[in-house]
């Protein structure tokens, strides 16, 4: 994605060129004074994902949280763009209220509840915290909750139409590649499975084939379409231990922000065999975006990749690039990766 922003006199504006780690409303006395109203937002961005153009000036102090904090704003309006932890921190507060309108984003967590003014109503069914979380875990947590439901709300709502773009003619070579290197009747799960087709194949050669998706639509249309029983779970639902021999994850796990990428992997390497197989499909690129569609997709580079892979517990790691397409046809460079469970 690509969120724009600004102060009010237009002398400071940022772009945002990654996937935002949280969004928050935050009650406490300090946000109140800073915003002149009843909260103030909090996005939260990391560092290498804001563009700044203008100069910013800024002043120190001491939050509510008794950190110190920098806090920066535009020396001509006056209007404050952001927070950044004075004691270091991998991300910097955006402040949401300058953010360009027709944004989309709502906050998913409360802060500093304690001091909220009475007639403010709580966002429900959001993690709410009396004073500062004592980690930004639960909140980047519910955060991804949020967004990766606008990605499967469109596998939901479009379903049929997107088995019919994506379901090859024939067993994609790469996929072939992969089976013929399983022992017969290996424990074999399709990770982000979408229609089911590659499970169909795994099956039709034999092997103990799961398949698992978050979407209910493309699960329906795996049943339809090839009579796969889809497990319905989104990838941080995934926690096993060593159940399986091989994991396809042929462009499913694309979907996740890029800060749960690591839990992920782990994941996978904790639910296979020693020496069981992962494949990854991936694009290739930098930061993250949302396609028209409003799909969340994170890219990597094979450094950065490898890297992800490596400190997840596998080895004898191959990747190659290959071409590719979106969904409306315009091209992509992909990543096929392949590992053994260490």
């Amino acid at each position: 994605m690509s969120l724009t922003g600004g102060c009010q006199c237009g002398v400071v504006r940022y772009r945002i060129t990654g996937e935002p780690l949280g969004f928050a409303r935050c009650h406490c006395t300090d946000c109140q004074k800073q915003s002149g109203s009843a909260f103030g937002l909090s996005l939260y961005v990391r560092l290498d994902d804001i563009e700044i153009t203008g100069e910013l000036a800024e002043w120190r102090s001491r939050a509510a949280s008794g950190k110190e904090v920098i806090r920066r704003f535009c020396p001509v309006c006056g209007v404050r763009i952001m927070h950044v932890s004075a004691s270091g921190a991998d991300y910097v507060s955006i402040k949401g209220g300058t953010l360009d309108p027709g944004h989309g984003l709502e906050p998913q967590a409360e802060l500093w509840t304690a001091s909220r003014l009475p007639w403010v109503q709580l966002i429900e069914g959001v993690p709410q915290w009396e004073g500062q979380p004592p980690s930004h875990d639960a909140l980047r947590r519910s955060w991804a909750a949020w967004r990766s439901g606008r990605t499967l709300a469109f596998y939901d709502t479009h379903a049929a139409d997107y088995a019919d773009w994506s379901e090859p003619e024939a067993e994609p070579p790469r996929l072939a590649a992969f089976l013929d290197k399983l022992a017969p009747g290996a424990r074999v799960l399709d990770l982000g499975c979408g229609t089911g087709w590659a499970a169909a194949k795994m099956g039709q050669r034999g092997f103990r084939v799961r398949a698992m998706d978050g979407s209910r639509g493309l699960a329906a249309q795996a049943k339809l379409r090839h009579g796969i029983d889809v497990e319905i779970a989104e990838f941080t639902d995934f926690n096993e231990f060593e159940t399986l021999d091989a994991i396809w994850a042929f462009f499913s796990l694309l979907h996740a922000p890029r800060d749960r990428m690591p839990r992920h992997l782990s994941a996978c390497s904790a639910a296979l065999a020693p020496g069981g197989r992962l494949y990854l499909g991936l694009k290739a690129g930098t930061g993250s975006s949302r396609d028209p569609q409003d799909r969340l997709y994170t890219y990597y580079d094979a450094e950065e990749l490898r890297a992800l892979v490596r400190a997840a517990g596998f080895r004898d790691i191959t990747l190659e690039h290959g071409a590719g397409k979106n969904y409306d046809g315009s091209p992509t460079e992909n990543l096929y990766l392949e590992a053994l469970r260490g």
